[in-house]
């Protein structure tokens, strides 16, 4: 049961790490723990024979665990991760101790008559408190990082959802007076995307704004900010970048969405997006004029026949 118990616990890491299920690491190591308790019960009854088996098949399984712990986990999981690491290392030493105690000496620390028996069991079950500690801390720490992914992407595209974004906008945008440099935004739509969803069912809605998600972020820098404001709307964010260039790489978005082809339960699909241009040169800081001043340029793209890029009505560069 303890051998099978150590195999759990390198399942549970590798499903953790996102490996998938491999029944013959959980039943090998117990299948060759029962084989040799049995060999050696029915034909020697040595105990520390046994527990040298015991000893030697987890230590192998916890130097695995150790090894995918130390290396496979992404920065924020690394403390707890490393930390329940430390601790399986030090039972796979304890382990180790036992297997080589019993072959050396032929002496068993799990016999009741020896006093290390006592101290083996208090450092064996103290150290896998200490591992269990680690392991919820690492569960700990993903909950908070999904929680905080759910509170700050949109859960159909995984950008940004509208809250982070006006957040990251604000930042931006206080950062560019600051320091005298410009920052624009985009207002997307997609044409027609509600008779799209009425035609050919919400699957095929959220297939195109998935594509559509797709094809802009390849159009964009790894600078630039991509979020969704709700149903087929989204928003650039597009640091230290003017309103002409702003209005190229809306262009650039514009021509690439024009040319996708989305191909799904036999249909083939395409669609069109109105953008408008607006940015601090006209603006400042205040994001929400900027945001009205884009969405009222995207209305000038869709009354001007769709497909088109439009700058804020009270640019300059509009007339």
């Amino acid at each position: 049961m303890l051998v099978l118990g150590q195999s759990l616990i390198l399942h549970a890491i590798r499903r953790f790490h996102g490996d998938r299920f491999r029944p013959a690491l959980i039943y090998t190591p117990a299948a060759v723990m029962l084989v040799g308790t049995c060999i050696f019960y029915f034909g020697t009854d040595l105990i520390n024979v046994r527990a040298a088996i015991y000893s030697a098949t987890s230590f192998i399984q916890l130097v695995l665990s150790m090894r995918l712990l130390f290396t496979g986990f992404r920065e924020s999981l690394r403390p707890p991760a490393r930390l329940a690491a430390a601790v399986l290392g030090m039972i796979a030493l304890l382990l180790l101790y036992q297997a080589l105690h019993s072959i050396v000496l032929e002496i068993g620390m799990l016999e009741s008559r020896n006093i290390s028996y006592v101290l083996f069991v208090a450092l064996y079950g103290g150290l896998n408190v200490l591992a269990t500690f680690g392991f919820l801390l690492m569960a700990n720490e993903r909950l908070h990082a999904e929680i905080e992914r759910m509170a700050t992407l949109d859960s159909l595209t995984e950008i940004f959802n509208r809250r982070t974004f006006v957040k990251m906008a604000e930042v931006e945008l206080a950062r560019a007076e600051r320091t005298g440099t410009r920052a624009s935004i985009v207002f997307l739509d997609m044409d027609r995307f509600k008779d799209l969803n009425d035609s050919h069912g919400h699957a095929v809605g959220d297939r195109m704004l998935l594509e559509f998600v797709g094809c802009t972020r390849n159009a964009l820098r790894r600078q630039d900010a991509f979020g969704r404001f709700g149903g087929e709307e989204f928003c650039l964010l597009l640091p230290e970048t003017g309103l002409d260039e702003a209005r190229q790489a809306a262009e650039r978005v514009r021509t690439a969405v024009a040319a996708m082809k989305v191909r799904f339960d036999g249909l083939s699909l395409s669609c069109t997006v109105n953008a408008g241009v607006s940015g601090s040169e006209i603006h400042g800081s205040d994001f929400e004029r900027m945001l009205r001043g884009a969405d009222a340029a995207m209305y000038v793209a869709k009354r001007n026949g769709r497909n088109r890029v439009e700058l804020d009505p009270v640019s300059p560069q509009s007339a």
